[in-house]
């Protein structure tokens, strides 16, 4: 759309509608609001849920290895997981550029929602699996129960025959869980369709709150926060892997035995917590906030003029020669 007919229907609004510039849902409009209705206080807001968004599915390059051996995956298994997202976010992308212009921090708040429920779901599966039991031979407290040359002898032929056991059934239990592995195909398409309106709308909607100088500044200051999310990602998920998957381990299981896993499932379920409770408050900002207007209004102005001065230029020049 032109910028002088984007202006028109800017200018055609109706501003005793409260729905169009005042922040809340639907008829809920509270002035007490007003106050956060400024576009610094939502580049803080969304950079935040970017942050979020994006802690909640980087954890997965770290836990693939934990979800190949609980899950029973294969690295062209795990790979599909990874590469899901893009294949939805492309597909999601063709349709919110057509269908995300009208009110886009609705459309934020309901990617953002998406997302929370794409993680939730591949970590739900931790309610529903199987993880494997401690065996014998790493557990101390076993051989300090024999006292004689003989008892020890005995529970070391004891002991074989237990681990044999317990091997085989590791490794049925991983078999059993291999079940849930489209839930983790479903979570990464539902992340990729989740983190597309974002994508597109919010750097549209800061495109029309900011004036120009400011909007390199603040599209910047997004992607700053949001590149920190990998990393921060990264150092939280080394500590979460210290603790057992369930919270509650086996009697004598430890981190350093083989058998640990670790609760791989918090990577993704307190970011999507944050995500959900920053997503009501994205919901909450205006179709267009009150300074909405002075800024088009500038930036087309700016742009007829531009276009001005070049066709007289040209009409100078045309003249000269």
């Amino acid at each position: 759309m032109p910028a002088e007919r984007k202006y028109e229907a800017l200018q055609s609004w109706d501003e005793s509608d409260r729905t169009v510039t005042q922040m809340g849902y639907f008829n809920w409009r509270p002035r007490f609001l007003e106050v956060f209705n400024k576009p610094a206080v939502f580049t803080i807001v969304f950079a935040m849920g970017n942050l979020a968004m994006i802690m909640s599915y980087s954890i997965l390059s770290l836990i693939i290895p934990t979800l190949e051996s609980v899950f029973n995956l294969n690295s062209k298994q795990t790979g599909f997981i990874l590469m899901a997202n893009d294949i939805s976010g492309m597909i999601a992308a063709i349709f919110m550029a057509n269908y995300c212009s009208a009110r886009k921090t609705r459309w934020i708040a309901i990617g953002m929602l998406i997302v929370v429920i794409s993680a939730l779901v591949p970590a739900s599966t931790t309610l529903f699996a199987e993880y494997p039991k401690p065996q014998m031979g790493n557990v101390s407290a076993v051989t300090s129960e024999y006292e004689t040359e003989q008892d020890k002898q005995y529970g070391i032929c004891n002991e074989t025959i237990t681990n044999a056991e317990e091997k085989r059934e590791a490794g049925e239990y991983a078999v059993r869980n291999h079940s849930y592995y489209w839930m983790f195909i479903l979570g990464s398409l539902l992340q990729g369709i989740g983190a597309t309106p974002p994508g597109i709308a919010g750097s549209t909607y800061m495109d029309e709150i900011f004036p120009q100088k400011m909007f390199g500044i603040a599209i910047s200051l997004l992607y700053v926060i949001a590149f920190l999310g990998f990393p921060i990602s990264m150092m939280l998920g080394a500590v979460y892997l210290q603790y057992y998957v369930t919270l509650d381990p086996p009697p004598g299981l430890t981190v350093q035995d083989k058998e640990w896993v670790g609760a791989w499932w918090m990577g993704m379920f307190y970011p999507s917590i944050a995500v959900l409770f920053l997503s009501f408050f994205v919901g909450l900002f205006p179709r267009q906030m009150p300074a909405a207007k002075k800024v088009l209004k500038d930036k087309i102005k700016k742009g007829i003029t531009s276009a001005n001065e070049k066709r007289q230029e040209l009409g100078r020049s045309l003249k000269e020669i």
